[in-house]
């Protein structure tokens, strides 16, 4: 159904701005007329034009998610209404994506539906796990401790994943970096020297004619070249937008000898941290399973905990599914198999999460620390090595002049 903009006054001159679902534009106008109002302004909203809402701005990250529900939280805490808080928070909320999202929940607020409701229309925008912890919030009376435990919730996910992304910064900025120099060297320096030792008729040691040959090779060739590496990573990002190519990606993940570890790890932390936190609001095990599968951030993952979820279903409890997915590392399985034993399950996954978010932490410096000597020595042997190939021949000339 088509949705309108539309602008009205009230009886006491106050402007009203809404989004209202209609079939055409003279069913809002009846609706502004039942309300006695005056309508200012009608226009339809057309579907993916909007730039807030589908443009190539339109990402909200978690960071943005976990301050808004903090600053929700808090506005709730002090007796503000639901709906004066949302129109609140519309005004002081920095992302312009959720900013636009937050005013629609507020008409649709004011229209009648619950704020899980209003929040599950962007259910493309908004985490299914806050979706899930208003309904729980609303249902249980306390949406301002919901919104609270999920900024906390958002803002342990937000530091994980910028510990996770900081250890790949660092090497592919270096490893960029190093590219671009020895291409330029190849490219701009060498062949200056070129002429020089073909001018002194002396033989040319292996290492430069090694590097002669590469030089050649990237000017006559290099358009070819950058093309080629241009067709590959479109080709790549192509087979990786499928559903079939993440789920290889993913999986090849976490078999790889120090980046699957940390994977692993992380995905350990965000399994655990979301799972309690569910189950300390009531909500069941299958549903809280079928959300935290869909926070994990690796289709292979979530795949496994579908098949989990499956399992549950059947009556084998946790502990047995867990252990057949193959997926967690041996720890979760214990405290999962403790958890149950003991009824305290969501206390037992908070553990496991406080324990493996610490371990991430650990693995990102370990890396870092590995990485860095190790991509400082790869950098050094390349121009190391052009330096040599230079050198050598203008030695064996200088000898040559000498005699």
């Amino acid at each position: 159904m088509p949705k309108f903009q539309y602008k009205a006054q009230n009886m006491s001159g106050k402007i009203i701005e809404g989004v209202y679902d209609a079939p055409n534009q003279q069913a809002v106008t009846d609706m502004i007329r039942q309300k006695s109002f005056y309508h200012l302004e009608i226009k339809e909203i057309v579907e993916g034009k909007d730039i807030k809402e589908f443009g190539i701005f339109s990402k909200i990250g978690i960071k943005d998610i976990a301050v808004f529900c903090r600053q929700f939280s808090s506005i709730l805490k002090a007796g503000v209404p639901l709906i004066q808080c949302l129109s609140m928070l519309s005004g002081q909320i920095e992302n312009k994506v959720l900013q636009s999202i937050i005013k629609n929940v507020c008409e649709e607020v004011q229209k009648g539906s619950s704020l899980s409701q209003a929040m599950s229309l962007h259910e493309n925008k908004f985490p299914p796990l806050l979706i899930n912890m208003v309904a729980a919030g609303e249902m249980s009376g306390t949406l301002d401790n919901s919104l609270e435990v999920m900024s906390e919730h958002f803002e342990k996910d937000n530091k994980l994943q910028q510990k996770v992304k900081s250890a790949m910064i660092y090497p592919m900025v270096l490893c960029i970096v190093t590219i671009c120099v020895v291409w330029l060297l190849l490219v701009k320096v060498v062949p200056t020297f070129i002429g020089m030792f073909e001018s002194a008729g002396a033989e040319l040691p292996t290492p430069t004619k090694i590097l002669i040959a590469m030089s050649e090779f990237l000017q006559t060739k290099g358009l070819l070249v950058f093309g080629g590496i241009v067709v590959a990573a479109v080709l790549i990002k192509l087979y990786l937008s499928e559903e079939e190519g993440q789920l290889a990606f993913h999986k090849w993940l976490l078999t790889m000898p120090v980046i699957g570890k940390l994977q692993t790890k992380t995905i350990a932390a965000r399994f655990s941290r979301t799972l309690a936190t569910l189950m300390t609001t009531g909500v069941t095990i299958t549903e809280a399973l079928k959300i935290t599968g869909k926070v994990l951030g690796n289709i292979y993952a979530r795949n496994c905990v579908r098949e989990v979820e499956e399992l549950v279903k059947q009556g084998k409890g946790l502990y047995v599914p867990i252990k057949a997915s193959g997926l967690f590392p041996p720890m979760i399985e214990n405290m999962v198999m403790l958890g149950e034993e003991s009824g305290t399950l969501d206390t037992m996954l908070q553990k496991a999460a406080d324990f493996y978010e610490d371990e991430v932490d650990r693995a990102v410096q370990n890396l870092t620390t590995m990485m860095e000597p190790a991509i400082i020595v790869v950098l050094g042997g390349v121009v190391g090595f052009i330096v040599l190939s230079i050198a050598l021949p203008m030695f064996d000339m200088m000898n040559l002049a000498g005699q």
